[in-house]
């Protein structure tokens, strides 16, 4: 079984308001869209809208509490947890659900939207800031809009390394060590659930 839910992809290379920085607001802004929020401004960017509304409004845009708050305030269910694992992900997804997953994909931490998963499990993913690979990023280009991050597949192996990790360093050496046990059942994942 397979399912992959047709969420709108945002690049956060090419944002406004410090794009640089951006990968929560813009993840939430992917999500925004996909259930139905209208416009949120008159910038020319929905996730610079986005963006605006949490700086406005004072929330911090890349902690799970914060990107909670904003979501729920605009009539969106949020079901947040700093305990999940991969068998949280399949079932939110399974019930139409979109997830938002907190990790170390980079050095300062990374947001990106699970959208799906294959026939072997594993993750579609949209990561607002390019396409990760073991030796670094493919990022989206700031000057153009770019999509390399949009519906790419991640590996199990790459969700859980990066989603339970606490840096980078320890992304890849989970990513390196890890058994099947290890990336199935370990469940410290901050990761939003989120509906209408």
């Amino acid at each position: 079984m397979s399912i992959n839910h047709n969420v709108p992809y945002f690049n956060l290379e090419n944002n406004e308001i410090e794009g640089w920085r951006s990968s929560g607001a813009t993840s939430a802004a992917m999500c925004l869209k996909y259930f139905g929020v209208p416009d949120l401004g008159s910038m020319p960017q929905y996730e610079d809208d986005v963006k605006q509304r949490f700086d406005r409004l004072g929330i911090a845009h890349t902690t799970p509490g914060g990107i909670r708050r904003l979501i729920e305030g605009l009539g969106l269910i949020n079901n947040l947890t700093m305990t999940g694992g991969l068998s949280d992900i399949t079932r939110a997804l399974d019930s139409g659900e979109i997830c938002v997953l907190h990790g170390y994909w980079t050095n300062a931490g990374h947001i990106l939207v699970i959208r799906g998963y294959d026939d072997s499990g594993n993750f579609f993913v949209n990561d607002p800031a390019g396409e990760w690979f073991y030796e670094g990023y493919r990022n989206n280009s700031p000057y153009t809009e770019d999509n390399k991050g949009k519906n790419k597949l991640y590996s199990r192996r790459l969700i859980s390394s990066a989603g339970n990790a606490y840096s980078l360093r320890e992304t890849l050496r989970f990513y390196d060590t890890w058994g099947n046990d290890e990336i199935e059942s370990t469940a410290r994942m901050w990761l939003h659930r989120i509906s209408k």
